[in-house]
């Protein structure tokens, strides 16, 4: 009987672990990879390979009007989505520099943010990432950020926002970020910056300065995500369309990485009612084994 109790404790470790996915860290930081074009005008989209999984990461803004020909600056014309102009890599993160922070010095063309004191709209700066398999995130870490008021994001106080989206589709080109937030399939939380010796968590090995958790219980952890798998994620400033109402408009960052982990494969999950016969099999093995001694 003792032998059948190992047996089955063996199997159930075998089990378990068939069931554990590998958590991996996606570094942004372009001396870590090779970005064709970084550093150049209309440079807003750069690829990395991580543990066997290719990340797409690109830039996009509601930046984009119905009727181009007729926009003028200060005024709400450019509900739509379009790729941002350019992305700057400062710090270890990346910048988000949008079409009106170009031509109308409308926001913050050093982070991506939602900032909007210099115009009478804001755009909603976010980063697009397409990754090769289904993930769910944990964390995200940034270089660097940015509070309109205070200028730089307090090392004690978390007050800035990021909001984090799940969809189904990399297609969002001249859509709305609400139309986005009412598709089918979305999944969206807001998630709190904090600065790493909040916790002392460890970011700072990467030269991340701040962090935000993904998927985790409590208030600002984007709890909605937890478990959520996905090959499509967005990033972005604080757009309440995705959560947390009443907290958006002075919300800048800079992203540097994500922590992800990939989904585990289906046939690494052995069904109930395959384990209990594998199970029963062993043990009547035992069982005539042991009659055949007696």
């Amino acid at each position: 009987m003792n032998n059948i109790k190992k047996l089955s404790l063996v199997c159930a470790l075998l089990v378990s672990s068939s069931t554990m996915a590998s958590v991996s860290i996606a570094d942004f930081d372009a001396s870590n990879h090779a970005l064709a074009g970084s550093g150049s005008a209309n440079f807003n989209q750069f690829d990395l390979t991580v543990d066997g999984v290719d990340i797409h990461v690109s830039a996009w803004s509601d930046t984009r009007g119905s009727s181009p020909s007729t926009d003028t600056p200060d005024t709400d014309n450019d509900p739509y989505i379009e790729r941002a102009y350019d992305l700057d890599n400062y710090r270890n993160g990346w910048s988000v520099e949008n079409l009106d922070e170009r031509s109308n010095n409308c926001g913050y063309s050093h982070s991506a943010d939602n900032l909007g004191s210099d115009c009478n709209y804001q755009d909603y700066d976010f980063f697009l990432l397409e990754f090769s398999e289904a993930v769910t995130l944990s964390e995200a870490f940034y270089s660097w950020a940015y509070d309109e008021g205070s200028n730089y994001h307090d090392d004690t106080a978390a007050l800035n926002q990021v909001s984090v989206v799940a969809i189904e589709s990399a297609d969002i080109e001249g859509s709305t970020w609400g139309t986005i937030a009412g598709l089918t399939g979305t999944t969206s939380d807001w998630s709190q910056l904090h600065h790493d010796s909040q916790t002392g968590s460890g970011q700072v090995n990467y030269n991340h300065h701040y962090y935000s958790d993904i998927g985790s219980a409590g208030t600002g952890n984007a709890g909605n995500l937890a478990g959520v798998y996905s090959n499509v994620w967005l990033i972005g400033a604080l757009n309440e369309v995705f959560g947390g109402t009443g907290l958006s408009g002075n919300d800048g960052m800079k992203l540097a990485g994500v922590k992800f982990s990939t989904e585990p494969a289906a046939h690494d999950v052995p069904e109930p009612s395959s384990i209990v016969l594998f199970g029963l099999a062993i043990a009547g093995l035992f069982s005539s084994r042991r009659k055949k001694l007696s």
